[in-house]
């Protein structure tokens, strides 16, 4: 087990209007429903979003509650694989010393009430969020967008330092250096795409 990432630009949400009586994640009407509005070889799926539920409701800044239809693409194209949760809790705080967070994720956590500031810190809303499941909506999809593209070479010189074996505390070898910038380059791609007018979904 660990954590998937699926990402969406330009989602369409369905008009209330078209949305069934009884209709709930996964009941007998959803399916029914689901059924009925996709025909064979049509490869969407239907996704319900509310912002107003859940500590990290604001994550989804952008986005309206309701149904919306997606992609189900079973290519990969918009999905990468973040790790084992630990493997992704690594990460992240590897990403939070990279930036300069002399804490690592721990000081990130304790700026929890810098959440959704205009000038939050960086990667804040990354760090900061869960690590099983949620979604991040497109205005702080963008935000998080900026933050990997105007801190990459920040970033990177620390990873090099790592590998290098030049930094006091902190060693890398090939296979580190490989992972960590990969998984840099999947979830600046996820934002960039959920930036416009879409989500990225945490699973």
């Amino acid at each position: 087990m660990g954590l998937d990432i699926s990402y969406y630009p330009n989602v369409k949400r369905i008009p209330d209007e078209e949305v069934p009586e009884g209709v709930e994640a996964f009941n007998r009407e959803y399916e029914e429903w689901e059924k009925s509005r996709f025909n064979e070889g049509n490869n969407n799926y239907l996704y319900y979003l509310d912002p107003d539920r859940g500590y990290f409701g604001g994550h989804m800044k952008g986005i309206e509650p309701g149904w919306y239809e997606v992609p189900r693409d079973d290519s990969g194209v918009n999905y990468f694989r973040a790790g084992s949760y630990s493997g992704y809790n690594e990460w992240r705080n590897d990403l939070a010393l990279a930036a300069g967070y002399e804490g690592g994720a721990d000081e990130v956590w304790s700026m929890g009430d810098r959440l959704y500031e205009p000038d939050s810190p960086p990667f804040l809303e990354l760090i900061n969020f869960s690590d099983a499941e949620g979604v991040i909506g497109p205005d702080i999809s963008k935000k998080l967008y900026n933050d990997f593209v105007n801190y990459e070479n920040k970033v990177k010189q620390e990873v090099d330092k790592w590998y290098l074996k030049i930094h006091p505390e902190k060693a890398y070898g090939v296979d580190d250096t490989k992972w960590f910038l990969s998984k840099y380059e999947d979830w600046k791609k996820a934002f960039e795409a959920a930036s416009k007018g879409g989500f990225v979904s945490f699973h």
